[in-house]
């Protein structure tokens, strides 16, 4: 192994543990100055992390292992899936990542964080797991279909071939495929991730929560792991929908890696802005109107199917 690969394996190391509380720091920022607050400092998320750590745990007595397994499990996982996924261009492992491997560990972190919620035996916990499998049932198809017409045009399976810089890529002069599906992920991740205008991740009212409903029970070094995968999820998903947004523009494909991976990071840290923004200026949608939203990515993810199929014949 060279020199300059285990630079870049050390950098990506890095980023992995060190840009996700970032992410929510930006977001949170970003908000406060919306609403002409200067809000908590950016780097507040850490400074919260270690002090989760530090802390005490409370544990209700009617939780079993499960309860006790699932933030260590959903953690694994994630970090696993920033390995996999080609959520930025500079990364130094191209390991094969199957795309339906990547949603079957996606949907196996769901499964994880909805059973402790249960097994807490809370009232809002389960209130906030049904809400939370429903809401996945919806959105899962769409994600499953943008990705899946990108590998169809590709003529194949492994999303690092997929979102892989090559001349000879078949997805290389396919900017609306890219952007649609961009512009579905994207919207896709907002539900995932539980925010404006699937969930209002700052209120205070429990009856309203999907995400912060099910994680009530977790305390101390938990709660700290909770939060950190919750914000490795928010990488990973941003950053998909970057690098299909990054694909359409065609001087993206002929940069050096240097100049693609930096401009990974910074359409990411943007991104997270723009959630921040739109968070701002959007409220949170009634129940029964939600999957008039999610029709929107799903509506994106059949003309991704339509291009593609046109591309095939």
């Amino acid at each position: 192994m060279s020199s300059s690969t285990i630079l870049q394996s050390i950098i990506f190391v890095c980023i992995i543990f060190l840009l996700p509380p970032l992410l929510l720091g930006i977001i949170r920022k970003t908000k406060a100055r919306m609403q002409n607050r200067i809000g908590a400092p950016l780097f507040q998320p850490y400074f919260n992390l270690l002090k989760l750590f530090n802390k005490c745990e409370t544990i209700s007595k009617n939780t079993t292992w499960i309860f006790r397994s699932t933030a260590a499990c959903n953690f694994s996982l994630l970090i696993l899936l920033a390995f996999l996924m080609p959520w930025t261009s500079c990364r130094p492992f191209q390991i094969n990542s199957d795309l339906f491997l990547i949603l079957y560990l996606l949907g196996l972190t769901r499964f994880f964080t909805v059973l402790a919620a249960l097994d807490a035996g809370s009232a809002f916990g389960g209130f906030g797991a049904s809400r939370e499998v429903t809401l996945a049932m919806l959105v899962e198809p769409a994600v499953m279909l943008c990705l899946a017409s990108l590998g169809s045009v590709a003529q194949t399976s492994n999303l690092t071939d997929v979102f892989a810089y090559t001349s000879n890529s078949m997805l290389e002069n396919q900017p609306g495929l890219w952007v649609l599906a961009g512009m579905g992920l994207f919207l896709a991740s907002l539900v995932e991730l539980s925010r404006m205008p699937a969930d209002d991740p700052t209120t205070h009212l429990e009856l309203t929560m999907v995400h912060e409903a099910m994680i009530l029970e977790n305390s101390a070094a938990n709660l700290a792991l909770t939060e950190y995968s919750h914000c490795l999820r928010i990488l990973i998903l941003l950053g998909l929908s970057c690098q299909s947004l990054l694909h359409a523009c065609s001087f993206m494909w002929h940069t050096t890696g240097l100049i693609r991976g930096t401009v990974s990071i910074l359409a990411i840290m943007f991104l997270a802005g723009f959630v921040a923004v739109l968070e701002s200026l959007t409220v949170k949608l009634r129940w029964i109107k939600l999957p008039e939203f999610i029709a929107y990515s799903v509506a994106m993810s059949i003309f991704c199917v339509l291009i593609a199929l046109g591309k095939n014949l």
